[in-house]
């Protein structure tokens, strides 16, 4: 009771403190009883402090005295009033002080958690089995407790893509932590090879375009594998890179394979005119396969950002069918090629969409207050959420959009619907115009 008090105190003077705004925030951030340390980093946003906290977490959530390790939180900060964007990439905190669609919409304060086990938020050691949708939660849950004395707002969850599926299971967990969540772009998958999404992919752009990938990556694989691996190679040598978890051999059959997802998912139609013909040279083959599905994404240091990923999907996520069985007759690798990019060398243990199952169940039963942003042309759309009985949600859908789908690019009705669901929520008229897209792009692959 009284370090609450203490930390109501600095609150009730931030809104007064003018230029003293900045060291009254530190000062209840430092005072916070599960943050290890603060730092004040510039930052290119006006209006905005930003800080980088390192949280005191438990590996185990379940055993609180047990080992602990720190994860780092990036917090912009503007107003103690204003709302609270509760955000994760799903990974490690690449957002650093980029502010989210969500926060510039809004006007509000933006923390970016870096994902357990990502980066340098990893156990020493890493107890592999600890890296669950229901520890991260827990993770979220003690977080957004603390900053919740300070900042008296509206708290709304977000992510894009594996960073939404988060902000999810976070509310699985916590319901009423937040005011509401909006995930971007956002699947959920109920098995290795979810079955669910080639049908989606089959139908994505217009015929001639996507006639027009596929042929280019059959090309690839049955023709031009021995160029390809030769320009890989030149390029590994050139800029030092190392292919020891995946061989690069595999590694290049793997970018093949993943061409068509990775176009649709990133690039899309504005880019149709780009796609060489079958009988187009090798450089510009590998020029095109290095601009949408680079090698490299598969050397040992891209390798070793998403091996946590790797485990995930593997345990408890799942993962698309790519739907490239036009490639099948060519391939020449298998799973089993790849089992060094997991960081136990092998496959984890599958817990046959239990997990997955519990979500969407939690969703369609209870969910509430929850707003979904898909692309059309998307390949993860393919397994998108489906609302059921879910209150007061919506589900839109930007047209022939990409993986890279917001608010701003809906069409205006579906804005506005979107627009009124977040004044409710946050009793905060969402500005269109403060709006500037500019938030960094990870790529990442499954390991199929």
């Amino acid at each position: 009771m009284i370090r609450w008090l203490v930390l109501a105190g600095w609150v009730a003077g931030l809104a007064a403190c003018g230029d003293n705004l900045a060291p009254s925030v530190l000062h209840a951030l430092e005072a916070l009883p599960n943050v290890h340390d603060v730092t004040e980093q510039p930052t290119q946003n006006p209006g905005f402090h930003y800080y980088v906290l390192h949280f005191t977490q438990p590996v185990d959530h379940a055993d609180p005295t047990g080992p602990t390790f720190l994860q780092e939180v990036s917090l912009l900060s503007r107003d103690p009033d204003a709302p609270m964007v509760v955000h994760t990439s799903g990974y490690w905190d690449y957002y650093l002080d980029n502010a989210v669609e969500l926060t510039q919409l809004l006007g509000a304060n933006q923390i970016s958690i870096e994902h357990r086990f990502f980066a340098g938020s990893r156990p020493d050691p890493a107890d592999w089995s600890k890296l669950t949708i229901e520890q991260m939660a827990g993770d979220e849950h003690a977080i957004v407790t603390a900053l919740k004395t300070i900042y008296g707002g509206a708290f709304v969850s977000t992510g894009a893509s594996k960073g939404g599926m988060t902000a999810i299971f976070y509310r699985r967990f916590f319901p009423d932590d937040v005011d509401g969540t909006v995930p971007y772009v956002s699947p959920i998958s109920f098995s290795t090879l979810d079955e669910r999404y080639p049908p989606h992919v089959a139908q994505i752009g217009p015929p001639g375009c996507h006639d027009k990938v596929r042929a280019v990556a059959v090309e690839m694989i049955s023709h031009r594998r021995a160029a390809l691996e030769a320009a890989t190679q030149a390029e590994a040598q050139m800029r030092d890179q190392q292919y020891t978890r995946i061989p690069l051999p595999v590694a290049v059959e793997d970018a093949i394979e993943s061409l068509e997802w990775s176009y649709w998912q990133d690039y899309g139609i504005d880019y149709c005119e780009t796609i060489p013909d079958v009988t187009a040279s090798d450089d510009d083959m590998y020029n095109f396969l290095d601009q949408i599905s680079p090698p490299y994404g598969n050397d040992d240091e891209q390798v070793a950002f998403f091996d946590a990923y790797y485990y995930q999907a593997y345990a408890q996520l799942g993962y698309p069918d790519d739907g490239t069985d036009y490639l099948k007759p060519y391939y020449m690798y298998s799973l089993a090629d790849l089992v060094d990019a997991f960081p136990q060398h092998e496959l984890p243990v599958y817990d046959n969409g239990v997990a997955m199952r519990d979500i969407d169940a939690f969703v369609q039963q209870n969910g509430d207050r929850l707003l979904f942003i898909y692309g059309q042309w998307d390949p993860w759309t393919g397994g998108a959420f489906q609302l059921g009985g879910a209150t007061d949600s919506l589900r839109l859908i930007e047209g022939e959009g990409s993986h890279y789908s917001r608010i701003a690019k809906l069409a205006p009705p579906d804005q506005a619907a979107s627009f009124e669901k977040l004044t409710e929520w946050t009793g905060v008229t969402p500005d269109p115009n403060a709006y500037i897209a500019r938030e960094p792009r990870v790529r990442v692959r499954v390991l199929r």
